[in-house]
């Protein structure tokens, strides 16, 4: 590994070193500390030792490594301290449907390893605060978020957000990596051109859309959470703050692989972290019609609202 020629790579304040490639990640320009966290092929068994929890996806050891698994794609095996991923292709090298799950799933886990809070959401930086747009899939947060970054405002994350909650002075956001993954037609409501732009999964029609140039590289303050949701009929766009119970429970659904949280770090001291988080970040319930026209609008008016304080 150390003799490896790919350069050392940075993920969420990480460093990180892989034997293969992952051109999602910008290259390490830190300190010469020893690598946080090493990448490399190789074998992972089918089922670990001691488990404790087994799903169709995951299983997790009572010594805390875990076994994450996309047929026909890939197997990844986590060590128990969260140091050492092993990357196991289903066929052939690395693909990029491979590295999508490397640095999605894999990565939500190696937070929880890491005491860091993952959500599934995509986060903005608005004038040195955070804003977050949590959602399940389909729920456009990463177009929100590509709307922000076409009006000038910096990407943090997109897809899982990596909150440090025990930061001094509050909830920070930790940067990932400058990549947003778009389907087709937002592509194309963000004026953003297809050629030269790689689709981690062929038959999904989302691309993966570098974002260097727009890419926010500190951690910056969380100041407040979005959960979107979809307005249905003629139901009007709102938007409301969630009372703190509320803000508990649609958190707890958002947070990035909650079964392997629950597992991992005790579903106790996963409460608290929502807890914590909830208590010091205001969330918002944003209904909004899934179209393109408003974009502007919207983004606009968070703008605004934040502007405002």
């Amino acid at each position: 590994m150390n003799d490896s020629p790919v350069p050392d790579s940075l993920l969420a304040g990480w460093r990180v070193r892989c034997e293969f490639p992952l051109p999602e990640l910008l290259p390490w320009s830190g300190d010469d500390r020893a690598a946080d966290l090493l990448i490399r092929t190789g074998e992972v068994p089918e089922r670990l030792d001691g488990v404790v929890s087994d799903g169709p996806l995951l299983q997790v050891a009572r010594d805390g490594s875990c076994r994450f698994a996309i047929q026909d794609v890939a197997a990844y095996f986590i060590s128990p301290r969260g140091d050492e991923v092993i990357v196991a292709p289903a066929s052939g090298p690395v693909s990029t449907s491979v590295r999508l799950f490397l640095l999605g799933s894999v990565f939500g886990i190696l937070c929880h390893k890491r005491g860091l809070l993952p959500l599934h959401a995509s986060c903005v930086a608005v004038e040195g605060r955070a804003i977050a747009f949590a959602g399940p899939s389909g729920a456009g947060k990463s177009t929100l978020a590509g709307a922000f970054v076409k009006a000038g405002y910096r990407l943090l994350t997109d897809d899982v957000t990596v909150v440090d909650v025990t930061a001094p002075g509050g909830p920070v956001v930790v940067p990932a990596f400058p990549r947003l993954k778009l389907w087709r037609l937002a592509m194309g409501a963000l004026g953003l051109e297809r050629e030269n732009i790689e689709t981690p999964r062929v038959e999904a029609e989302k691309y993966d859309v570098p974002v260097e140039n727009a890419f926010a590289t500190e951690r910056v303050p969380l100041t407040a959470v979005y959960h979107l949701q979809r307005a249905k009929g003629a139901k009007p766009e709102s938007m409301n703050r969630l009372t703190a119970g509320r803000a508990v429970r649609d958190t707890t659904e958002a947070i990035y692989r909650v079964r392997a949280g629950r597992n991992l770090v005790g579903q106790q001291a996963l409460f608290r972290s929502i807890s914590r988080l909830c208590s010091t970040v205001p969330c918002h319930l944003l209904t909004q019609k899934m179209d393109f026209e408003r974009l502007d609008t919207r983004v606009a008016g968070l703008v605004a609202r934040h502007a405002s304080g």
